[in-house]
């Protein structure tokens, strides 16, 4: 048997029992060509590069299966049949174990950064928060009144402020 690697695109807004039924839709056909799946990967819901069928979003997944050229066939065909998938594609691969030992390492390392980005944009309000502290500071005057800070040039306001009290003594 020959091992292939097929990544297919299924449409985002799937409800959970659907897109289960039609997983295992494919996944009968694999077994009733007495093919064998060997490992499946849900890579997730990710931006599409452009639309397809309206849709500007996608749920990918990765199947490691073994089988006959027969199989092959008769899944595209139903993966073109069915509204479900979006997209699909078919590699032969030459060691599947190889191949998708690449993949859950890089699935792996996407998640970890993934959960970085998250961590760092959870603190970046608290680090935006102190270093805003540290510039009213000095906008303080000693009647400790504070001056309207606008978002754009709080550095203008401040030197506008120093002018106003220089002038005033």
């Amino acid at each position: 048997m020959i091992g292939y690697e097929t990544v297919f695109i299924t449409h985002p807004d799937l409800e959970e029992a659907d897109l289960k039924k039609s997983l295992k839709k494919f996944k009968d056909i694999i077994k009733k060509g007495k093919g064998k799946l060997i490992h499946e990967y849900l890579w997730g819901r990710r931006r599409l590069a452009y639309q397809i069928a309206n849709q500007n979003h996608g749920v990918y997944h990765i199947w490691y299966l073994q089988g006959t050229g027969a199989i092959l066939d008769e899944l595209q065909t139903q993966f073109r049949y069915s509204d479900e998938v979006l997209r699909f594609q078919t590699v032969k691969v030459d060691d599947l174990d190889q191949e998708a030992g690449f993949f859950s390492e890089m699935l792996k390392a996407q998640q970890e950064l993934h959960l970085r980005k998250r961590k760092r944009q959870r603190m970046q309000p608290q680090n935006l928060l102190k270093k805003v502290q540290k510039k009213i500071k000095p906008l303080i005057n000693p009647k400790r009144q504070r001056l309207k800070i606008q978002k754009h040039n709080h550095t203008h306001l401040f030197r506008e402020n120093l002018w106003h009290e220089k002038r005033k003594n």
